[in-house]
């Protein structure tokens, strides 16, 4: 008596061989039954030389020779143009070819979001933090790293190759521990979580400063980047703190006090310090390191090569802004401040950076595609996009310790150009860790400068929409900041000493 032959089981088949219930040869990228009927093999979708394939834009069989049921009309293809590329972003160009003639090929299958990592860039990391700060990275990971940067490369930076540095730099992933800390708090309604918070986010960037001061004293090409992307991730907590310290100081001020005490006007205006400190943070560790920086992974983070070359005004409205701020020059050149120089210097400066946002938010010119670039107000009214808010950062970078100190010393003129500053990010909406900043820093100047000297932040009031002739602006704070929210959040904290 013959035995039956033993049928060996598959479940490796194509989909349109397991919903025929047959057999399945498993043969790529197209099976025997889905050619000899025609069907769309889900094989296809495996082959990596070939775009994904659907039933508008079918391919040829694998044989050498077309089938005589092969359709004569011919196909369309789009080609998709990357969008990082450094010349304007084209549309994307539709060609028509015959399948069946000799110059008839598909295109390559465009590569997935650099973004999209496939593998678990945080595992080395896992074994070497507490188990409530895997929540961290994770929210890290799906949303923080997201809000660093306003384009593609930018983002790609954060999310996957910021996170391989942090594996072999003990400092980046307190740092990112810290940030992402400080993010997730702004989504708890109740005070005691947002404290529990904040004071997760104070430790961990008290943690990553004490190992990035002992690295910063010997940067190298190893350990560079990481340093870079520390001070980008500490600029941002200062940022943030920055304006939740401004809330707080100045909801703590009582409806019925009109002359703020002066200790509270001192912390209001070293808060703004606290920001300029952070941004030149980041500066004095990409000058000495720029070579080996811009040649690493994360070199989309301080590279524009695609920003204009000559920042002018790009439109009327700019030319009128300009004009305004060219006024300011006024109340030093009439009164012949030795600190002139200083004065002049820095408005200058400011003007460009306006000249530059101007031309990165106007609407009718051509720039690379960037995938999230922000909200920003163009004209009071009409919400536009900037497409890269580092242009706003260009000034601090830019002025000199002098003029810094004058600000410290809360000379006049120094608070008045510092406040038409303010109004570049006061116009930048939805952006968590520069949200409030602007109108905060205008308020603190309008307490420092006092009744009599109100008039000269009439238009930064009017744009932000502060009322400082009644009571500095003071009635408008967002009283959401308790006045004991910031305490874990300065406590023991410093600045990195700035060559």
């Amino acid at each position: 008596m013959s035995t039956r032959r033993s049928h060996n089981k598959t479940r490796l088949g194509c989909s349109q061989c397991k919903k025929r219930r047959i057999k399945c040869d498993g043969q790529h990228p197209l099976c025997v039954n889905c050619d000899r009927k025609g069907l769309d093999c889900s094989f296809l979708l495996l082959v990596p030389s070939h775009p994904l394939l659907t039933k508008s834009t079918p391919i040829a069989s694998t044989s050498s020779r077309p089938s005589k049921t092969s359709p004569k009309t011919p196909y369309q293809i789009h080609v998709i143009q990357p969008s990082n590329q450094l010349t304007p972003s084209r549309p994307s160009s539709l060609i028509t070819l015959d399948p069946l003639s000799d110059d008839f090929s598909l295109p390559l299958l465009p590569k997935l979001p650099p973004h999209i990592d496939l593998k678990d860039v945080w595992k080395e990391c896992h074994d070497t933090i507490l188990p409530y700060h895997h929540n961290l990275l994770a929210h890290y990971k799906n949303t923080t790293c997201l809000t660093l940067a306003t384009d593609g490369p930018g983002q790609t930076v954060w999310q996957s190759h910021v996170p391989r540095l942090a594996n072999e730099h003990k400092f980046l992933i307190h740092g990112i521990l810290s940030v992402a800390s400080l993010h997730v708090s702004r989504l708890h309604e109740g005070k005691p979580e947002r404290d529990d918070m904040n004071a997760i986010a104070a430790d961990q960037m008290n943690r990553a400063l004490a190992h990035f001061r002992v690295e910063l004293g010997s940067i190298n090409k190893d350990n560079a980047p990481a340093l870079f992307a520390c001070s980008t991730i500490t600029a941002v907590y200062f940022f943030r703190t920055s304006v939740l310290d401004l809330q707080e100081t100045q909801a703590s001020i009582p409806p019925h006090v009109t002359e703020p005490p002066p200790e509270l006007v001192d912390r209001s205006i070293h808060s703004i310090i606290r920001t300029f400190w952070a941004l030149r943070g980041a500066l004095s560790v990409l000058q000495p390191a720029w070579d080996w920086v811009v040649d690493s992974e994360i070199s989309p983070v301080c590279t524009r090569r695609w920003w204009p070359q000559h920042w002018v005004p790009a439109n009327p409205r700019a030319l009128i802004e300009d004009q305004k701020l060219h006024e300011i020059e006024k109340l030093w050149a009439r009164s012949g401040s030795r600190y002139g120089d200083s004065l002049t210097a820095a408005l200058s400066h400011l003007r460009n950076t306006y000249g530059l946002v101007s031309l990165l938010t106007d609407p009718g010119r051509e720039y690379p595609q960037l995938n999230a670039p922000v909200p920003y107000s163009v004209d009071d009214t009409t919400v536009g996009m900037l497409r890269d808010r580092a242009a706003m950062f260009t000034w601090v970078t830019s002025v000199s310790k002098e003029f810094i100190a004058l600000v410290e010393e809360k000379n006049v003129e120094a608070l008045v150009i510092v406040a038409h500053y303010a109004v570049l990010l006061g116009r930048v909406r939805n952006v968590w860790w520069m949200d409030g900043l602007g109108a905060g820093m205008l308020r603190a100047i309008a307490m420092a400068l006092g009744r009599e000297h109100l008039h000269l932040l009439a238009w930064p009031a009017q744009v932000l929409d502060v009322d400082v002739e009644r009571r500095f602006g003071l009635d408008g704070v967002g009283r959401e900041t308790g006045a004991a929210e910031l305490g874990t959040l300065s406590t023991g904290l410093s600045m990195p000493e700035i060559v």
